[in-house]
């Protein structure tokens, strides 16, 4: 995960210049020192290391909570700006959209594990929804276990299609790319959901989560928990950027001026 967190930093921080150039008014400048500190922060494979924070034994459960269309634009994730980029950006993300269109698990017949196929999985998902889904979902592919892509795959950074989770499980952005098909497959729309590289600033590492919208709220997939929180409850997690098959988004820290 280092090369993607280093990359949509780099291209975050160009955008992030500019934005703050052209809308001053709205959002706080971005020193220097600040960038340059930003940087000269290590950098981790993802998940690695403690719990970030005490986790709330209980879902966030919202009354008949159900994805609905463009709520995406109506919430700022992790209370963050954000700056659509093209998805060109990020080659890499398109590389995994490519392969994965080659070699699909969501096929009838298909073995997730020993014990469930695609067919048996998504009878079951039939009878969810909103959130209820959303931990169905998150508390299954938890259940692989974590695997650093330096062990998995002999290198520092590597973002697997779900046919690779499958065989070989994989680290936090793997868990977020496999729920996100997952979910896409059982009818939520890919605007409706955003893999999120974030900086979780109790460990100091890098990390990725899936966020699906859904009641004008955004509602976190963490692969550290099988909680499912709206993202208003991580307040350690700081956004460096976040993708879909839609686009590509650059995301700052702003306030309102007085």
């Amino acid at each position: 995960m280092r090369t993607f967190f280093l990359y949509g930093i780099r291209r975050n921080r160009a955008l992030a210049l500019s934005a703050v150039m052209c809308c001053f008014f709205v959002l706080c400048p971005v020193s220097a020192s600040a960038a340059q500190a930003a940087d000269e922060r290590p950098v981790s494979a993802d998940t690695v290391g403690p719990p970030p924070a005490e986790m709330p034994a209980e879902d966030d459960n919202p009354a008949a909570a159900a994805p609905q269309a463009d709520g995406a634009s109506k919430v700022k994730i992790f209370d963050t700006v954000e700056f659509k980029r093209p998805l060109s950006s990020l080659p890499g993300w398109l590389s995994v959209i490519s392969r994965n269109m080659g070699n699909p698990i969501f096929t009838d017949g298909r073995h997730f594990n020993k014990s469930i196929t695609w067919n048996q999985f998504k009878e079951q998902a039939k009878k969810l929804q909103g959130l209820e889904l959303l931990r169905f979902v998150t508390k299954f592919w938890n259940s692989w276990p974590y695997k650093e892509d330096v062990v998995n795959w002999g290198v520092e950074d590597y973002w697997e299609i779900p046919a690779e989770f499958l065989q070989r499980s994989g680290d936090c952005e793997d868990y977020a790319i496999i729920k996100y098909f997952t979910l896409k497959e059982l009818g939520i729309p890919p605007e409706d959901m955003r893999i999120v590289v974030v900086r979780d600033t109790i460990r100091n590492l890098g990390h990725a989560v899936l966020v699906v919208y859904m009641q004008n709220d955004a509602y976190v997939l963490d692969n550290l928990s099988n909680v499912v929180l709206s993202n208003t409850r991580f307040r350690h997690y700081s956004p460096q950027y976040s993708v879909n098959e839609i686009g590509r988004w650059a995301h700052l820290k702003g306030r309102q001026a007085k």
